[in-house]
């Protein structure tokens, strides 16, 4: 993205009542109001029509011809406009002079822009919203200039959005930016259907969710990974990455085919945290992004790029700087983390070490500058995963994705740029990594990553999801069967909040809450029915309301994680709850709150309050599970010992063996076992059927004969305590 200046950029708040799910760094507030009197009918400027599914043709035709793996996702136009030459001048009802632009693109699935020359005043106000104003963006300002004038904004969804400034000051042949490019969405990376995936398609199937157990060797460096959106029309991955000094430089290792040039780093966003809080397909939450980098270094023949952003990830996000080595000494598994097609962050797994080779033909390609996997264990890599990393099973970087053959369908040849190469085969530091990575000139070999927050400035995320739970909603049936709600949402049935508990130890101070909406229907965006989020304090049975604020239910999105950021301190005690309250939804419009289904008998750290009493979920006298909402809190000042994302469990102790197996394995336990408590999941998160057979009070003996060769997971719940371990199934 682009180069900034060092300058003070303050998080989005709620106060105004205007929040966007699709955020980044701003000054929050709402647009102000045109003097109804003087608002005439706006000139609408539309762009030249071009046609989707041309365009997805186009595209589909380009990976075919080609092994490089960007996502190409909008058209662009290239277009001059400004306050002095296109749309239209007011007066606001408090005196601020107004200018508005209503561009439309038809048949758009979203619109972002692009602004050059972006010089505003230190008190005016740039807004980015759809016409109904259902989504808005900014407002941005004086902190976002940037040394190379350019400014990303993120999509909106729909054809047709309003560009408004709003100033002070008399409009005097000042002019504060200039539109430079439209962005038209032909794939729907950001659509009106709330959904934030392409077309509303997942990655491939046979590619795991980072946040499964798989993944676990993994697990601190995923924080590195970012989704990014060049110019506005590809999607591509990189990682932040550490160098000698350590200093928190935020540096972004990537593909030199997703940024070559000053403007494409000046012009991108990068998201961080876009992914499910658990082993499951939720969609995650868009509001950690960044706008703008510098570039610092790339190189087209070995495909790599270190861009630096403009500003560093701010403590909230928990950035991680990756670690790196040059070694070519691999012992073990190698794992890619990457946003294939666009999607919440996956991983790709190999056990076996990659082998050096050519990717494409020299000159345009450097020989032998690759690492080449021969085919991938678990997953395979698809548009969108340019520029990921490739761990080491030591979590440090040993080279960024370029390109490849492999899918689900066929999970061979993937290539990487070699870090030991590009670190510097090119004298010029412009072409190498060894000049920014290793400012202390030491020649070291390999650094360990880092995440650099101490104290009140170190924060995790929790969660109560397990990783075998599945989310989804339960409705209340009354009698004949007549709908009476939800009992996670709104309902008729006495049930006004839903809540999950948290115990966490120590003086955190909780700085929002991510809550998976599955159900959010709105009569009219002129409702003001609103979602209001409550802290409790927890003693015993006795329950103490710390916090509590409001979010606009038209600023929620269904079928996704939503970040709602505190607007005070809060903090709670070691036994806390963070709930959800129902009453101020408008009579005709709902809302619901995702929630995990468990055996009965499992952990449940629901509540829910009914008739003004809270009780246990199986309590309702309905057929809810116990388990808990799917929510995660994002709290600072914790300890450093715990595990982004961490999971609130009391681990039992178990023993596999034989591990690998050819089928049957002994699970030997710390607890008397039952067959009942113990579950078999693929990759992919089914579960599967296994037989099974009691050896000794706390020893059974399971066997998955029959299944496809590969790493299976077992999960054990003994109603409080949680294990989860994995079996290697070998082939005969």
């Amino acid at each position: 993205m682009y180069m900034r200046r060092k300058l003070l950029l303050i998080i989005i708040v709620l106060i105004s009542g205007i929040y966007s799910g699709f955020s980044q760094l701003s000054q929050g507030g709402k647009p102000r109001n045109i003097h109804h009197l003087k608002k005439g009918i706006p000139e609408i400027i539309s762009m030249p029509r071009v046609y989707n599914d041309i365009l997805r043709w186009q595209a589909e035709q380009s990976y075919l011809n080609n092994e490089l793996k960007p996502l190409l996702f909008a058209h662009a136009f290239e277009v001059e406009f400004h306050t002095m030459n296109s749309g239209n001048w007011y007066l606001s009802e408090d005196g601020w002079r107004i200018w508005q632009l209503h561009l439309r693109s038809e048949e758009a699935l979203s619109l972002n822009l692009i602004f050059e020359e972006f010089l505003p005043g230190k008190n005016d106000r740039l807004f980015i919203l759809t016409p109904d104003m259902e989504f808005v963006l900014g407002a941005f300002g004086f902190s976002n200039i940037t040394e190379s004038g350019i400014f990303p904004v993120s999509p909106l969804p729909g054809d047709e959005v309003i560009v408004q400034f709003e100033t002070p000051e008399m409009a005097d042949g000042r002019i504060p930016f200039k539109i430079s490019r439209i962005n038209h969405d032909f794939l729907g990376i950001m659509t009106y259907t709330d959904t934030r995936r392409p077309l509303g398609k997942i990655a491939g199937e046979c590619i795991p969710d980072v946040n499964c157990d798989i993944a676990d060797r993994w697990r601190e460096v995923q924080n590195s990974v970012c989704r990014i959106m060049i110019e506005g029309r590809e999607l591509c991955t990189g990682a932040l990455i550490n160098n000698t000094a350590q200093n928190r430089r935020p540096f972004v290792l990537t593909a030199n085919h997703c940024i070559s040039t000053k403007n494409k780093a000046s012009g991108s966003l990068f998201l961080f945290n876009y992914e499910s809080p658990y082993c499951g397909v939720i969609d995650g939450d868009v509001s950690n992004s960044l706008a703008g980098s510098v570039l610092k270094a790339t190189h087209d023949s070995l495909d790599f790029s270190l861009v630096e952003l403009s500003v560093q990830p701010p403590a909230s996000f928990r950035p991680y700087y990756a670690g790196w080595t040059r070694s070519t000494t691999i012992r073990d598994t190698v794992a890619a983390i990457h946003h294939s097609q666009g999607d919440i962050k996956k991983i790709t797994i190999d056990h076996e070490i990659p082998v050096i080779a050519s990717f494409g033909l020299a000159p345009n390609y450097t020989t032998n500058g690759f690492w080449r996997i021969n085919r991938w264990d678990f997953g395979a890599l698809e548009s969108g995963a340019s520029g990921g990393p490739l761990f080491n099973s030591s979590s440090q970087i040993i080279g960024s994705l370029v390109g490849g053959s492999s899918r689900c369908s066929y999970p061979f040849n993937d290539y990487f740029s070699r870090l030991n190469i590009g670190w510097d085969r090119n004298p010029d530091s412009t072409r190498q990594l060894k000049y920014w990575l290793d400012p202390l000139k030491i020649n070291a070999q390999s650094i360990e990553g880092r995440q650099f927050n101490e104290g009140p400035d170190f924060c995790k995320a929790f969660t109560n999801l397990a990783d075998n739970d599945t989310h989804g909603l339960t409705r209340i049936s009354g009698t004949n069967g007549v709908n009476r709600g939800y009992y996670t949402g709104t309902n008729n049935s006495g049930i006004t909040e839903a809540g999950d508990r948290f115990s966490i130890p120590g003086n955190e101070r909780i700085h929002g809450v991510s809550v998976g909406i599955g159900r959010r229907f709105q009569q009219s965006v002129e409702n003001n029915s609103r979602l209001r989020i409550n802290v409790y304090d927890i003693n015993g049975t006795n329950t103490q309301i710390i916090h509590t604020q409001q979010v606009l239910l038209k600023d929620l999105v269904a079928n996704a994680m939503n970040f709602i950021p505190f607007i005070d301190v809060v903090e709670p005690s070691d036994s806390f709850m963070v709930s959800f309250n129902f009453e101020g939804i408008v009579n005709g419009d709902s809302v619901a709150i995702f929630h995990s289904g468990r055996n009965t008998g499992s952990k449940n750290t629901i509540l829910l309050k009914n008739n003004g009493t809270w009780t246990e979920p199986q309590n309702t006298g309905g057929d809810m599970k116990a388990g808990a909402l799917v929510v995660e809190i994002v709290a600072c000042n914790v300890s450093g010992t715990t595990t982004d994302t961490t999971k609130i469990e009391q681990p039992i102790e178990v023993k596999i063996y034989p591990n690998p197996t050819l089928g049957k394995a002994e699970v030997s336990s710390s607890k008397p076992l039952t067959e009942s408590m113990i579950s078999v999941y693929n990759i992919h998160g089914q579960q599967i059927p296994f037989t099974s057979s009691r050896l000794t009070p706390r020893k059974m003996e399971i066997d998955i004969s029959g299944n496809p060769s590969g790493i299976y997971l077992v999960r054990i719940w003994d109603g409080v305590n949680h294990f989860a371990g994995r079996i290697i199934l070998s082939a005969r």
